[in-house]
């Protein structure tokens, strides 16, 4: 019998802070697209998300399960999100 808790999966740190140094670059992009019109809130939590579920998948290397692992959801969660926002994974990312 195995031993759950040695797991093989890769472990990716869950920061529960946000990093200002993110934080900036968020904005930044985020202003880039405004075009100086005003973004609904559904629009601004949709792009925090995409925003955010990009950077995990860059961070695990376009690895879907360490993504939602790390992000705290499930993997169909995370396909769903995906597939709402328009994110596809690539390797080598």
């Amino acid at each position: 019998m195995t031993d759950p808790t040695h797991s093989h999966r890769p472990h990716v740190p869950v920061r529960s802070a946000i990093d200002p140094d993110e934080f900036r670059r968020f904005l930044e992009h985020a202003s880039a697209l405004d075009n100086g019109e005003p973004r609904s809130l559904r629009a601004w939590m949709d792009f925090a998300e995409a925003w955010q579920i990009s950077q995990m998948l860059r961070r695990c290397r376009g690895n879907r399960s360490a993504t939602a692992r790390a992000l705290g959801i499930g993997r169909r969660t995370l396909y769903a999100k995906m597939e709402k926002l328009g994110i596809t994974a690539s390797w080598g990312v």
